[in-house]
């Protein structure tokens, strides 16, 4: 009954005449509208001059409440659109967020994946990987070092900062630190360097890559697992910088260096378990003393 004023075209007239029911009249004051219509009609009353069709003008206020009522309607669908869109969005982000595996220096992790890969991760290195559809993209990032041992699938791709392996289903260690080593313990796998994606080394079990100034490698290993799986780091004719950075991923210290030659080759391992241990049989071999930091932080490397 309230509302006859927008559906009925007498409706106005006969509220300016007082000719509205009493059921109607007390209705209609109940509206919003009302009190615009009235402020109107008593304005209009007070005008002198030429005689003025009040229920002409009182339709067009009508129309005009109308089109503030469309325009109240279209920023109330904007705004059910652009909450609609946040969500959308949001969700977006949500199922393709990342999850990231970190550990810290001398820490190993063993990481299961959706798929039931595993992905035993050494020390001081990560994996960054989807957090949702793995099995539709089985493809993650690695930084530092990781052991595969990857289930038949879609493929599974490991990006790097040197390049990019692919694998079906296989076992394989990656190093990607300053020195960069590629093996395949099982299975077949494939590497493509990051500046020259056109060429692609294809790896089966007891072969590696590694690069050194930018050149890659190619090799045999005979070995049937990471050494690190054991606790232990081994080099074969390696720049000593590498094995005092593998130091420093096992163990929180530092090595002052400007007294010796890091670029001597070293052949050996060291123990995870130790530092005084690990440290004497690296320097002994190479001639070269050490001490340490009050913190015992920073070790300063001296040649004997």
């Amino acid at each position: 009954m309230a509302e006859n004023y927008d559906t009925d075209d007498t409706f106005l007239g006969r509220w300016i005449a007082g000719e509205l029911s009493e059921q109607e009249r007390i209705a209609f004051e109940k509206t919003k509208a009302y009190k615009q219509f009235n402020i109107i009609n008593k304005e209009v009353q007070l005008l002198e001059g030429p005689n003025i069709d009040t229920e002409a003008a009182l339709k067009a206020v009508k129309l005009k409440l109308k089109s503030k009522q469309k325009r109240t309607n279209v920023i109330k669908l904007w705004q059910s659109i652009t909450v609609a869109a946040i969500i959308i969005i949001s969700s977006g982000l949500f199922l393709n967020s990342s999850k990231t595996y970190t550990t810290a220096i001398g820490e190993t992790q063993n990481i299961t994946l959706a798929d039931g890969s595993i992905v035993n991760l050494n020390a001081n290195s990560s994996i960054t990987l989807k957090r949702f559809f793995w099995n539709n993209d089985r493809q993650l990032n690695l930084t530092g070092e990781a052991y595969f041992t990857v289930t038949k699938g879609n493929d599974f791709i490991v990006n790097t900062s040197k390049g990019i392996v692919k694998v079906l289903g296989t076992q394989f260690n990656i190093k990607d630190r300053s020195f960069f080593e590629l093996k395949c313990y099982k299975g077949k796998v494939s590497f493509n360097k990051l500046d020259d994606l056109t060429k692609t080394f294809i790896l089966t079990k007891g072969m590696q890559v590694n690069i050194s100034d930018s050149k890659i490698n190619e090799g045999i290993f005979e070995e049937q697992a990471p050494k690190w799986k054991q606790g232990v780091s081994s080099f074969k004719a390696q720049p000593f910088s590498i094995v005092l950075e593998e130091l420093s991923n096992y163990y929180s210290v530092t090595f002052e260096t400007s007294s010796i030659n890091t670029n001597r080759l070293f052949t050996g391992n060291f123990s995870h378990k130790n530092l005084d241990t690990a440290l004497k049989t690296t320097l002994v071999p190479m001639g070269i003393t050490y001490k340490k930091s009050s913190n015992e932080n920073i070790i300063m490397l001296q040649n004997k």
